[in-house]
C-alpha cells in the first residue's frame, strides 16, 4: 500500500501543549496562541458538568439497567444531539450566519418572537436569571473579537441578546436571559472550529460529568441500593396517530 499524502496524515499531539491546546492544534495543524488555548480550556470546564440535564439523566437511566458504561454514555450522546440541548450552539451559529449584520438583528428577533418562535441561546429550563456560564463566555467572545479583529460575530450575538430581552419583555411581559449556548457559538467559530463540531466539542467536555454520574449510579453510592429508573405515567392525551380516534368494528372495515 502506498503512503498517505502529507495533508492526510493525522496531526500528532505535542507534549508541550495542554489538553485544550492540543485539541485546537490537532484540529487545524496550526499552533494556537496561549490566550486562545486558555480560553478553550475554560470552555471545556464550563461544559463539563451541569447536574441532571437531559443527557446526564439519559446516561443515568440507562446505567440503572446495569448496562455497560459505554452504552450509558452512548445514550447521553443521543440526548445531547438534539437542537434543544447540545445542538443549540450550532443552531445559534447558523442564526448568526443567516442574520449577517447587526442592523438586521432587531427585525429578525421581533419577527421570530411575534410568530411564537424561539431564539436559540436565550432562556433556560432551570435558571430564572442569567446562566452564570454565559457571562464568562460573553467576555471570552469579546476578547476573541479583539484578538482576531473580527468583531462581527460578537457584536451580532450581543445585539441578539439585547433585542431578545427587549422584545420578550414587550410580548410576554417577562424577562429572558442568555444561556451557555448563546456565546459559545461565536467563541468556537472565532477559534476556527467547524460548526458541525460544536456539539461534539460539548460532548468531549461533558463526558467527564457523564462518567461521574454513571459511575455513581452503577455503584449505588447515590442510594442504598441500585434501582431501575421506572417513572410512573398516567396517559391523559388524545393523540390517536395519523388515523382518527373513531373506532370502527372489524367487520365494518374496508378490505
Amino acid at each position: 500500500m502506498g503512503s498517505y499524502p502529507e495533508w492526510k496524515k493525522p496531526v500528532l499531539p505535542r507534549s508541550d501543549l495542554s489538553h485544550a491546546g492540543n485539541f485546537l492544534y490537532m484540529l487545524s495543524g496550526s499552533l494556537p496562541d496561549l490566550d486562545t488555548a486558555r480560553d478553550f480550556d475554560t470552555c471545556l470546564v464550563l461544559h463539563a458538568e451541569h447536574s441532571f440535564n437531559a443527557s446526564t439523566f439519559a446516561g443515568r437511566e440507562v446505567a440503572s439497567t446495569h448496562a455497560h458504561l459505554y452504552a450509558s454514555v452512548a445514550a447521553a450522546l443521543g440526548a445531547l444531539s438534539g437542537e434543544l440541548h447540545g445542538g443549540a450552539n450550532s443552531e445559534v451559529m447558523r442564526i448568526l450566519l443567516e442574520i449577517g449584520e447587526v442592523s438586521r438583528v432587531h427585525s429578525w428577533v421581533r419577527e421570530k418572537l411575534q410568530k411564537g418562535g424561539k431564539v436559540m441561546g436565550m432562556g433556560h429550563a432551570v435558571y430564572h436569571t442569567e446562566d452564570p456560564r454565559a457571562g464568562i463566555l460573553r467576555r471570552i467572545s469579546e476578547k476573541l473579537a479583539e484578538r482576531t479583529g473580527e468583531r462581527r460575530w460578537y457584536e451580532i450575538t450581543r445585539a441578539i441578546e439585547e433585542a431578545t430581552k427587549e422584545e420578550f419583555r414587550k410580548i410576554k411581559g417577562k424577562e429572558i436571559y442568555a444561556n451557555v449556548d448563546l456565546y459559545s457559538a461565536s467563541v468556537y467559530y472565532m477559534m476556527n472550529i467547524p460548526v458541525d463540531l460544536f456539539t461534539p466539542v460539548f460532548a468531549i467536555s461533558r463526558i467527564s460529568g457523564w462518567a461521574a454520574h454513571i459511575i455513581e449510579e452503577k455503584f449505588a453510592e447515590a442510594q442504598p441500593k441500585a434501582e431501575l429508573y421506572r417513572p410512573d405515567a398516567d396517559y391523559v392525551g388524545t393523540y390517536c396517530g395519523p388515523q382518527s380516534c373513531e373506532y370502527v368494528p372489524i367487520e365494518e372495515r374496508s378490505k
